[in-house]
């Protein structure tokens, strides 16, 4: 919707009104959030600045993450208690998401988010690995979340991918130059784990480091010995 209604060439009226519109019955904190994503410059007369900077939109979407109490959500979707999940320590991993319907990404200065976070449980039995993912939106009430579960046997790929993205923003712009006066690559990169079994694959968004790679490995080690085990 965002990227539909707020395209570069789109006239000062009409976006003042797709903001007003997309302000419709959201909380305080939602319109605060929509203006820090959609506001246009100053020169265009919609808004003037942004009211929240970039560290405190990651803080306001670390708080909300928190707020789901996630781990025990997902054991108690998946239908799990701890003792069934010991074989090796469980998985965690959380990453704004850069692409879905509804998802807008906004770069500055190196630092990138998007309107969108999620974050991935992967729980290990003697027999199966299970996932729960928490997605939800911070500008509107949406939430989704998901399970799977796979055997050991039937996972034929487990595997990471990093991939740059290209974004170009255009510079101020208004009225008779909507696209300003010069464009700015603020290009991005995304991290994914990606599960495959037979007839179906899943991707994961992740923010990745050496803590989750090193327990991706481990994990992939596991799968491995059971694999060819049970």
């Amino acid at each position: 919707m965002a990227g539909e209604l707020f395209g570069a060439a789109m006239n000062k009226a009409a976006k003042k009104a797709a903001i007003t519109l997309m302000k419709k019955g959201k909380s305080k904190e939602q319109k605060k959030i929509i203006d820090f994503f959609y506001k246009e410059d100053e020169c265009c007369g919609l808004i003037k600045g942004s009211p929240i900077k970039f560290d405190e939109y990651i803080n306001m979407v670390q708080a909300r993450c928190d707020s789901f109490n996630h781990k025990q959500r997902a054991m108690d979707m998946i239908g799990l208690d701890q003792s069934q999940i010991e074989e090796i320590p469980p998985i965690v991993f959380s990453s704004f998401k850069y692409v879905g319907e509804g998802v807008d990404v906004k770069v500055d200065d190196g630092d990138v988010v998007s309107t969108h976070y999620s974050v991935t449980w992967i729980f290990f039995s003697a027999t199966q690995m299970y996932t729960y993912t928490l997605t939800f939106s911070m500008i509107s009430d949406d939430v989704i979340e998901e399970t799977n579960d796979f055997f050991y046997t039937d996972i034929t790929n487990f595997s990471t991918e990093h991939k740059l993205v290209e974004k170009i923003d255009f510079g101020k712009g208004c009225g008779c130059n909507p696209f300003g006066s010069d464009a700015t690559k603020n290009n991005y990169t995304v991290d994914a784990l990606e599960i495959i079994v037979p007839g179906a694959s899943y991707s994961f968004s992740l923010r990745n480091n050496g803590g989750v790679e090193r327990s991706i490995q481990a994990a992939k080690a596991m799968i491995r010995e059971k694999k060819y085990s049970i």
